[in-house]
């Protein structure tokens, strides 16, 4: 079992549990994201309030401050990656903000692992 695998399934584990994504929302409600050539945009996304404030305290990002925003699991997965005004082509699983290095799940790959099993 590979650590990519074993990240992916603990941060499915927690937002199950939680029943919420975690992102990085501006004092303007813009959200945190990077753009990713002509795809759309990269999305990170946390499974719960101390990673994002961890990823706050090690991020050096520009501009307006950033706070940790839970989105409901439900509204996240029908309503925002469906919505193509938001063009989210991936999602950054729990970046800490210190490694260059960081899981991806496509918008596809995470719905699909929302399916009842």
């Amino acid at each position: 079992m590979s650590v990519e695998y074993l990240g992916e399934k603990i941060f499915l584990q927690e937002i199950g549990a939680g029943g919420e994504v975690w992102v990085a929302r501006g004092g303007y409600r813009n959200i945190y994201a990077m753009e990713i050539d002509n795809l759309g945009f990269s999305l990170p996304v946390w499974s719960n309030r101390e990673r994002v404030v961890a990823f706050l305290q090690n991020a050096r990002l520009l501009g307006p401050p950033y706070e940790p925003h839970a989105i409901p699991l439900d509204v996240f997965t029908n309503a925002w990656l469906s919505d193509k005004m938001k063009a989210i082509a991936e999602l950054q699983i729990n970046p800490d903000g210190k490694a260059t290095r960081v899981l991806c799940l496509t918008t596809e790959e995470f719905t699909a692992s929302q399916v009842p099993k």
